[in-house]
């Protein structure tokens, strides 16, 4: 699971497990500072989520981030790749953009059809600003992601809404 620092990543993990509050941070701060593994049963299936640092987080470098990313993936099979952003974004800074650009590179054309473009913090928008948000970053941002076969999900901070998507991911 990537994104960056304070997108949700933590707190979906926190939420398909039903682990309360533990792992997720609410200071100014980043709290994941390096990757921890979680395993879950969904469906009968062995499921790991990788909680990552995110991206611009407030005490490693994205560069940092990034090489730690590398050596946990080496001799790991991932099978699919969550990239969370936040809907409540009201614009698409240069910081964001660029990561996206970086984990664009970092997976690939040929993986793009294993990641699932995740939004968050819907409960912080309308949802007709939300929905035309998402509507942006599809024909703008996710556009050449979507057509390499990238899907998106619409994550809603339930336990419901966590547990559909990883039913998705294991179909």
């Amino acid at each position: 699971i990537m994104g960056p620092t304070g997108s949700g990543k933590s707190s979906f993990i926190t939420k398909a497990v039903r682990n309360g509050d533990e792992g997720v941070g609410h200071a100014l701060t980043s709290h994941t500072s390096e990757i921890k593994s979680t395993r879950c049963m969904i469906k009968g299936s062995n499921v790991v989520l990788v909680d990552t640092p995110g991206f611009d987080d407030t005490s490693k470098s994205d560069l940092e981030i990034l090489e730690s990313i590398s050596e946990y993936k080496k001799g790991t099979l991932l099978s699919n790749i969550l990239y969370f952003h936040r809907i409540s974004d009201n614009c698409m800074a240069r910081a964001p953009l660029k990561n996206l650009g970086v984990f664009q590179k970092l997976c690939g054309a040929k993986a793009m059809s294993q990641v699932v473009l995740v939004t968050t913090m819907w409960d912080e928008v309308d949802e007709v600003v939300g929905n035309e948000r998402l509507e942006e970053l599809k024909n703008n941002y996710w556009k050449l992601m979507i057509a390499q076969g990238s899907t998106t999900y619409c994550y809603l901070n339930t336990l419901e809404s966590s547990s559909q998507l990883l039913s998705q991911l294991i179909e």
